[in-house]
């Protein structure tokens, strides 16, 4: 399978802003720096700054799959699991 994309979007709840600022950090750090990744990139909304979309691109399917299983990616869910009001992952193909 060719290179994959995933756009996450979370909306964090503001009491947890600089928890998520520590862990965005180490998330986005340490996945650029994973054999299988093309982009990391993190956003945050102009209109509403609970709002954070991550755009990733991978090499393949594999890589994500290796990616989920990091420590670094773990930790992170975990604690968006619990601490997001709203959380969605879409993973994309590219067609053109």
């Amino acid at each position: 399978m060719s290179q994959l994309n995933i756009v996450a979007t979370l909306k964090i709840k503001s009491e947890n802003h600089a928890a998520f600022q520590t862990l965005f950090k180490k998330l986005v750090e340490a996945s650029r720096k994973e054999a299988g990744c093309i982009r990391y990139e993190l956003n945050q909304s102009i209109d509403d700054p609970d709002v954070y979309i991550v755009i990733e691109t991978w090499a393949s399917k594999q890589a994500i799959d290796l990616h989920n299983h990091t420590p670094h990616f773990i930790e992170f869910a975990a604690f968006a699991k619990e601490h997001c009001e709203k959380l969605e992952i879409c993973i994309l193909k590219p067609v053109l």
